[in-house]
């Protein structure tokens, strides 16, 4: 079968096995229209057996569109990778993933993940003159103060070098300019900082630019760096009574909203100690204004296989607002602070309860089928695997 055919015949199936098994009980408020759900494994996306498929008769295909058997052997090796993870996902919770891959969830250092870096051309050198611009963060808070980073490299030796930034809007300028300090005698690393407090009511955004201008000698260069600004729809305030429950340790995540809604929110549970990553957890529920509380909720079998009682810390913790019906984009909330300290309890202390998933073998079953292996014959495994 062509390549473009084959890769057709895959998107199809991923969508009708996506509609066919996405889960149809009653949504927390009917009346929200969510654009963004919880970043749930294959656990959320399957929930029932395909129990047919009509077959596909070779009349539906010319004489040059015959099935390459080495792709399809190939498709089915890649639908049993996906049901053996999915059959280790599902020994825990969807909220409660033990973190295999720490690469997955490092967390961008700060100026990391908004870094612009632009070549100036000089003439008569061959070397260009290089701007390289940062905020710490690309997400903004109404009250936060935004710090910019330039470094300057290539500029020719003796030269004086300036930097100002003006922070601008969708629209227009903004009085918010700064002049960026040099840190170091070389004139090459700059930093400058924008109160957001004291802008004038309505001159922020929530698309903003910083604009950087920069002298070097008499030669003006430009550069700018994107950002966001509005304000949160929440701002976690504190994470009280960290407790022991049954077969779980129950992390409450408590928030000053100003938004009511339907929240989700997820974070990493990491080893105080030697700050590995353990787990994966995220929760959502409904909060109202004021105050409100989402809990997380650790699985005592995911922490054993992780091998760690505590103590713990709660770090890359992201919240936000589902769109409610009529809007558009999801809000994003706010912290006071980007990690919490998590305290732990022996093994010992907690229920001994592996986690069931009544669902979980009908849907293993399901995607081994995919794969041309039935798990209800004692025949061998299909050669793909």
């Amino acid at each position: 079968m062509k390549h473009w055919q084959l890769a057709g015949l895959v998107v199809l199936l991923l969508i009708v096995v996506s509609y066919a098994f996405w889960p149809t009980g009653q949504t927390p408020d009917p009346e929200l229209d969510i654009k963004t759900r919880s970043q749930a494994p294959l656990t959320q996306a399957i929930n029932k057996t395909v129990k047919a498929r009509s077959p596909i008769t070779t009349a539906e295909f010319s004489a040059d569109d015959q099935i390459d058997p080495y792709q399809d052997a190939a498709m089915r090796a890649q639908m049993l990778q996906v049901a053996d993870l999915y059959e280790a996902a599902s020994k825990y919770p969807h909220f409660s993933q033990p973190i295999t891959n720490p690469d997955m969830v490092r967390e961008p250092l700060p100026f990391e993940e908004t870094e612009v870096d632009l070549p100036f051309p000089v003439e008569g050198s061959d070397a260009p003159i290089r701007l390289s611009a940062a905020v710490d963060r690309y997400q903004y808070f109404q009250g936060d103060v935004m710090t910019v980073r330039l470094l300057v490299t290539g500029a020719p030796a003796d030269t004086f070098v300036q930097a100002n930034a003006e922070l601008s809007s969708a629209v227009g300028a903004t009085p918010l300019v700064t002049e960026l300090t040099a840190t170091d005698a070389s004139l090459s690393n700059f930093v400058g900082n924008f109160d957001t407090r004291v802008a004038p009511p309505g001159s922020l955004s929530t698309e903003m630019l910083v604009k950087i201008v920069v002298s070097i000698g008499e030669q003006q260069l430009f550069t700018t760096v994107p950002l966001r600004y509005t304000q949160a729809a929440a701002q976690l305030v504190a994470v009280p009574y960290v407790r022991q429950e049954a077969e779980y340790l129950l992390i409450p995540l408590q928030y000053s909203v100003n938004q009511p809604g339907y929240y989700f929110a997820n974070a990493v549970l990491a080893d105080a100690a030697s700050g590995q990553p353990l787990l994966q957890l995220q929760t959502e529920g409904q909060l109202p204004l004021g105050n409100g509380v989402l809990m997380l909720k650790a699985h005592f079998q995911a922490l054993r296989a992780m091998g760690s009682e505590g103590p713990y810390i709660l770090r890359n913790i992201n919240t936000y607002r589902g769109a409610a019906s009529g809007e558009t984009f999801d809000v994003p909330a706010g912290s006071v602070q980007p990690q919490f300290e998590i305290q732990g309890f022996p093994f010992s202390q907690y229920d001994d309860v592996p986690y069931q998933d009544e669902l979980a073998g009908e849907r293993l079953e399901f995607l081994r089928n995919l794969g041309g292996v039935d798990d209800s014959s004692d025949e061998e495994p299909n050669e793909a695997r």
